[in-house]
């Protein structure tokens, strides 16, 4: 059945190869398409060509429409990346294409051939149906293609504690401590005890397992994909009481009184979203408390990921909808509390984006301009997603057969 499968999904990519290409000779017989198609898009979006306000864009190669109207975002991104197109305000930018506005396009026909490049595409990129692209033989990859870039480059744009996910900012003014406050909430709303015993799945480079372990007496394990944070984490978190894994958290299988999960959960794929929560719940005890971090969408038009987010920063991430979560802890989990605070994430990376900006000249070297270009496209257009709220940042908090007496939670 597996051979099966796998013949009728190459006879379906190669078909659907022919299609765009078909479908790219019918557009090219139509004078100026992609390029009236972009403006008309812009226009929507009131984004300007040429003009003189931070969020419009300079076009400098008009090949940037061709690979806009065939590639989407990947695309934008690539064509940006190759000095085609320029923006001041790539934040804002990116914040004005996120905010629905309706139809672009009155034309029937040119909804129609739209629609059918973006389905075409987005399945010849990802296959996330037929393929499970988080499964153990796959799970490092994230971690040696982004990770494991350099702890130099992460050094230099995140905070000193090196938390690579979204700070708090509800009191903080300054990066550092969104960052700490952030690890204080999350403390806090496991409710954490001398003496405990937590697992932090996907620990980083060991910040929040330093911090819980520092600050509330407790032992932590850690585990992550990276060999670059396993490293780090083991040399950052040596005075304590502190177990730092490099393992796939599917091979985890002993009992912890907390489990926490920061930004890991955008790595496990609907197809193992179950197997996550199975393992959850075999690690922890039976009044035991779980907290998962992660990006998620509510809007099902909006896709998972995108095609350059998964080609250079984060192969094979896939977001969760809102009702993943919900129904794969069916039978396993109550959800305790839910909290959302999205926009917080467009400050962090705002944030990291001046950092990033900062310390460039010391990075330029090792990294060169093109390198450059897409990192500062990754950070800005996110910002600008989590700010026009298409993008939501989530802690919930789980236990497995709802704490006696309540769970009272933190903000």
């Amino acid at each position: 059945m597996q051979l099966i499968s796998h013949l009728l999904n190459r006879f379906l990519y190669y078909t659907l190869l022919v299609i765009i290409k078909i479908e790219k000779i019918f557009i090219d017989r139509i004078p100026g398409f992609t390029k009236k198609a972009v403006k008309k898009i812009l226009e929507k979006h009131d984004i300007r060509i040429g003009n003189d306000r931070p969020m419009d864009i300079k076009i400098n190669d008009e090949r940037v429409y061709d690979a806009v109207v065939y590639h989407r975002v990947l695309g934008l991104g690539e064509s940006y990346m190759k000095g085609w197109w320029d923006c001041d305000q790539l934040d804002e930018f990116s914040y004005r294409m996120c905010l629905r506005r309706g139809r672009v396009f009155q034309n029937a026909l040119w909804r129609f051939i739209i629609k059918l490049n973006i389905k075409l595409y987005n399945y010849l990129v990802f296959d996330f149906d037929l393929l499970n692209l988080q499964s153990k033989s796959k799970s490092f990859e994230v971690g040696e293609k982004h990770y494991d870039r350099g702890n130099e480059l992460f050094s230099a744009f995140l905070d000193p504690t090196l938390n690579y996910s979204c700070g708090y900012w509800r009191n903080a003014s300054n990066l550092n401590q969104a960052q700490i406050d952030k690890m204080e909430l999350i403390s806090r709303k496991l409710k954490l005890k001398p003496g405990m015993k937590v697992l932090d799945i996907g620990c980083g480079w060991g910040g929040l397992c330093k911090y819980m372990a520092e600050n509330y007496k407790v032992s932590v394990v850690g585990c992550t994909v990276s060999l670059e944070q396993a490293t780090y984490a083991k040399k950052l978190c040596s005075d304590f009481d502190i177990d730092i894994r490099l393992v796939d958290y599917r091979d985890i299988n002993e009992k912890f009184d907390r489990i926490v999960s920061v930004g890991m959960f955008e790595h496990v794929g609907e197809k193992n979203y179950r197997v996550f929560f199975e393992v959850v719940n075999r690690c922890l005890v039976d009044d035991g408390i779980f907290l998962l971090h992660t990006i998620g969408i509510n809007d099902p038009r909006v896709p998972l990921t995108d095609a350059f987010a998964h080609k250079y920063i984060f192969p094979n991430g896939i977001l969760p909808y809102y009702r993943h979560i919900t129904k794969y802890t069916e039978g396993l989990f109550v959800i305790e509390d839910w909290q959302n605070f999205g926009d917080d994430y467009s400050k962090t990376l705002m944030a990291w984006h001046s950092n990033f900006e900062k310390a460039w000249p010391s990075l330029k070297s090792k990294y060169g301009e093109e390198f450059y270009r897409m990192w500062r496209f990754y950070l800005l257009t996110a910002s600008g997603a989590f700010r026009a709220r298409r993008l939501h940042l989530w802690q919930v908090v789980f236990s497995k057969n709802g704490l006696l007496g309540g769970y009272r939670s933190e903000r």
